[in-house]
């Protein structure tokens, strides 16, 4: 498969080179096109015309100007191109395509050629997010093809035997350009339009292995976001898309001599008891299970929630979450966005983080040790001495409806930022309001205190709150869980009462999440009280590894759970013991999350 170079950007001498060159083209070649992909001339790469007037794309443009897989397939079955967890299939020779279950048709049908299988982008559109406009000289044709833009949340990286795994996180799925050169690889992808400054800023990475030298990202004048990546690797990299949470993978491999020592086998136990590993079989081949057996009642033992540091937008890996808080072990916690923190109720040692979300199935610990699990709604209100009160929506992030008050602490960051519209009351330790900002004001979050925040008819009812009224938040769930010390949320439900009993439907879960096989980490309660926190290994996407939900609950039900749940699974799956990861990631790389279960253990007592 031949390399795609891309010129240099400065696109207004790049195509009149172009132009000029295509109008010297003979008859013979008139079919092919020119082409320009976010602004940028490919050469030594061209597009086909089809006798529709349709263009097709070569795979040495899909993979290297577009970051598309073609997966062919010598037994007649469909082709495919893949990125992001996302695939088109089609049949060379045919107009008919596959988008899921959806059979459509295409003007013009995919070709095989030379190098591979041509496919009209009428055919890709729609899945990978491309536009497409003709130009036209004289005889010289040119399309220019324009993608979705993203923003680069990380670059990780891990080191294994054979090779450095990078992973680069996106905030979306996104089309991407790739080339490599002597001892380097650049990746480039369109900025998206709401990238932050953050995401724009230069950052540099130093991986501390021999195999790679600096790592740079940062944005080129053009409002592309260009990944630099120097190597030393003897092979050329190879590069993989991965959906559950878009992501590239690079895996830059080692000469033979050089690969590292096999690890030992980690010794598991700490406490007799408290870690298991066990093999499942599923219709695809067994499976590794990782599991935490922890007794509520032990004084040795302990489990709770915890953030990735003191404020809700940080992300770190489980690992460094136990080295930071003492910790044994864990596993990753519920779901995340990437800006937005937990997306679900948390509770840490009585303090309200966030509040349930969407109707979701949520663990719970009260203060006296009894393990609760249900669907829960907020019942927050904030009372206003002497005025009454007002319902609140939200807690630790954005409005996200009309006529909403949301209430923020310190766990929100210190300020929350002004916007127009909105009324701010800033209310000290004490519960006393001590300043009101509206007309876009920031307002900064007293330490203990807290910020209320209004918009549309809860704005107007804010203004009427005079400077040095006492509020009180009433913070609660349906149904009520009095004498709350943690909660962590997730789903879906997997288990009720010793049965299966999966709620993806009603807690509103995308079918990614739930109509797939993939890592998974669950938690369940014995009907004796225990707490089991369970890690299902998988491999890389689209391989069969891991579990269907439905094969996550069965799992829990003979682990002994008599109620289940499911958390945030995918690259996030994660379980460390003795401070270390355990299992393989299906990433290759620990991701970083925003929160999890810590388990704590407590050197037995000296003899005396």
């Amino acid at each position: 498969m031949g390399m795609i170079h891309i010129l240099n950007r400065r696109l207004p001498l790049a195509l009149t080179i172009l132009l000029a060159t295509l109008t010297t083209w003979s008859a013979a070649a008139a079919r092919d096109c020119a082409l320009v992909v976010n602004g940028a001339p490919l050469v030594e790469a061209r597009g086909l015309i089809s006798d529709a007037g349709d263009l097709l794309l070569s795979e040495p443009v899909m993979l290297h100007a577009l970051g598309l897989a073609v997966v062919p397939n010598d037994t007649g079955d469909p082709w495919s191109v893949r990125a992001f967890g996302r695939s088109v299939r089609l049949r060379a020779g045919a107009r008919q395509y596959m988008i899921g279950e959806d059979t459509l048709t295409a003007r013009s049908a995919a070709l095989l050629r030379d190098d591979g299988l041509a496919v009209p982008l009428e055919m890709l559109t729609e899945t990978f997010g491309i536009e497409a406009v003709e130009y036209r000289d004289g005889e010289a044709v040119i399309w220019s093809l324009t993608t979705t833009g993203a923003q680069v949340m990380e670059v990780r990286d891990g080191a294994h035997r054979d090779r450095i795994r990078l992973v680069v996180d996106l905030d979306r799925p996104a089309c991407f350009t790739w080339w490599s050169e002597p001892g380097r690889l650049v990746i480039e992808t369109p900025s998206a339009p709401d990238a932050d400054a953050w995401s724009r800023s230069v950052r540099l990475l130093r991986v501390q292995d021999p195999l790679i030298g600096q790592i740079s990202q940062g944005p080129t004048t053009t409002g592309v976001i260009r990944i630099s990546i120097g190597h030393n690797s003897p092979k050329p990299p190879e590069l993989f898309t991965l959906g559950d949470s878009p992501r590239i993978v690079v895996d830059l491999l080692r000469a033979e001599e050089d690969y590292l020592p096999e690890p030992p086998e980690p010794a598991l136990p700490y406490a007799p008891g408290l870690v298991q590993m066990r093999n499942f079989g599923t219709p695809r081949g067994p499976v590794r299970v990782f599991v935490y057996e922890v007794d509520p009642s032990s004084e040795r033992v302990s489990v709770r929630p915890a953030l990735a540091s003191s404020t809700i937008r940080h992300r770190v890996s489980v690992t460094r979450m136990c080295l930071n808080t003492g910790a044994y072990g864990g596993v990753n916690g519920g779901f995340f966005g990437y800006r937005s923190g937990p997306l679900g109720m948390l509770v840490i040692d009585g303090e309200w983080v966030k509040q349930p979300w969407g109707g979701r199935t949520v663990l719970g610990i009260t203060r006296d040790g009894r393990l609760l699990m249900d669907r829960l709604t907020f019942d927050g209100k904030v009372m206003f001495t002497g005025l009454g009160y007002l319902p609140l929506a939200a807690l630790n992030e954005g409005h996200s409806k009309p006529n909403t008050l949301v209430m923020y602490t310190r766990r929100w960051s210190g300020t929350v930022t002004g916007a127009e519209g909105r009324t701010r009351l800033v209310v000290d330790d004490t519960g006393r309001v001590i300043a009101k900002q509206s007309d876009g004001e920031a307002a900064s979050i007293p330490p203990g205190g807290l910020v209320l925040s209004g918009n549309g008819r809860m704005a107007r009812s804010l203004d009427k709150v005079a400077v040095g009224t006492v509020v009180s938040p009433e913070l609660r769930t349906k149904p009520d869980w009095p004498n709350l010390l943690h909660a962590i949320g997730g789903g879906p439900r997997l288990v009720k009462n010793g049965h299966p009993h999966i709620t993806a439907a009603p807690e509103k879960f995308r079918a990614d999440v739930y109509a797939s096989t993939r890592p998974r980490t669950a938690v369940g309660i014995t009907e004796d009280g225990r707490l089991l926190l369970v890690t299902v290994e998988g491999g890389r996407e689209g391989d069969g590894g891991g579990m269907s939900l439905s094969e996550l609950a069965s799992t829990m039900i003979k682990l002994g759970a008599y109620q289940a749940m499911n958390l945030d699974g995918g690259g996030s799956s994660t379980f460390v013991a003795e401070r270390r990861l355990i299992n393989l990631p299906s990433d290759g790389v620990a991701r970083s999350v925003s929160n999890a279960l810590l388990i704590f253990v407590e050197a037995p007592a000296a003899n005396p």
